[in-house]
């Protein structure tokens, strides 16, 4: 990996469950893990069927990080103030690193 291209940060959350005095369970996020990452582009005939990179699509995102073994599939992605999760998680083994695709969540 080019360190030089991992010019994004992003913020890994994890769930953590908690119970209160009454048994109730709550549910929270909490910060996990922080990494820096690389943008990469969408290929958007994958996603519809037609060749036409020119149209975006802010729902996903597809980020290049080093493989950390902190990083799980179950983590949810800060990114720019959005929150997002990760639909797509593939090792990849010729230069140690993880691609994600990050779906935004709703706020």
């Amino acid at each position: 990996m080019n360190a030089g291209a991992l010019a994004y940060r992003l913020e890994f959350q994890e769930l953590v469950k908690k119970q209160n005095e009454t048994g109730e369970e709550t549910k929270t996020y909490s910060k996990a893990f922080t990494c820096r990452a690389a943008k990469l582009k969408s290929d958007t005939y994958i996603k519809s069927g037609i060749n036409a990179k020119e149209i975006f699509d802010d729902m996903d995102l597809i980020f290049r990080v080093r493989n950390y073994p902190q990083i799980k599939e179950t983590h949810r992605v800060v990114y720019d103030g959005n929150t997002y999760r990760i639909k797509f998680f593939e090792r990849m083994a010729e230069d140690n690193s993880i691609k994600l695709t990050l779906e935004k969540l709703n706020p």
